[in-house]
């Protein structure tokens, strides 16, 4: 029952947040690149129309009523506290990630394998980090933890605040 109400809100707070897919943001990937992913993904297309995938896909870069925060926001905060010579190179690893988690995380919830704990966490990560080489550290950790994620080399539930603050040193939410 429980499962069914949160499924339920979601619905409505998705219907609410509902965006035209016929103006696609300019300050997002290329449309094409996500009907493919969704074109590729026979499984998923069961349970979800690309209209809904793609849906997601906005409320992922551009947030929504339940996360103001979409990734757009967050690219913004770590480009925003690079060097002059590192925004560049940050700003084209952060598009790559951010592309490789939004089509994973669009899906319906039984097929994906990147759910909203794991964003929540991987934006802190990206906006706790105290210099720029720690942000393109933590770049870097968690580009290897999606790609070993979706190759089913590291589970979920390895997806955890621990793993973070010892691979980069940083504490994260201070014992809450």
């Amino acid at each position: 029952m429980k499962k069914v109400t949160i499924s339920l809100l979601c619905i409505l707070l998705f219907s609410c947040a509902n965006r035209n897919l016929a103006d696609w943001p300019a300050t997002i990937p290329q449309r094409q690149l996500f009907v493919e992913a969704y074109a590729a993904d026979f499984g998923n297309q069961q349970r979800q129309s690309q209209q809904e995938y793609l849906q997601w896909i906005m409320s992922f870069y551009q947030g929504n009523l339940v996360y103001r925060s979409g990734w757009l926001e967050i690219e913004m905060i770590v480009l925003a506290a690079a060097e002059y010579g590192d925004s560049d190179q940050l700003d084209l690893k952060l598009r790559d990630l951010g592309a490789t988690i939004a089509s994973e995380w669009a899906k319906h919830n039984e097929i994906r394998r990147i759910d909203s704990r794991m964003l929540g966490l991987w934006g802190s990560v990206l906006q706790l980090a105290a210099n720029v080489e720690q942000r393109k550290r933590s770049i870097e950790i968690i580009t290897e933890d999606v790609d070993a994620l979706l190759s089913g080399s590291l589970g979920d539930s390895d997806i955890q605040e621990p793993r973070y603050e010892q691979l980069l040193q940083i504490e994260l939410f201070g014992g809450f």
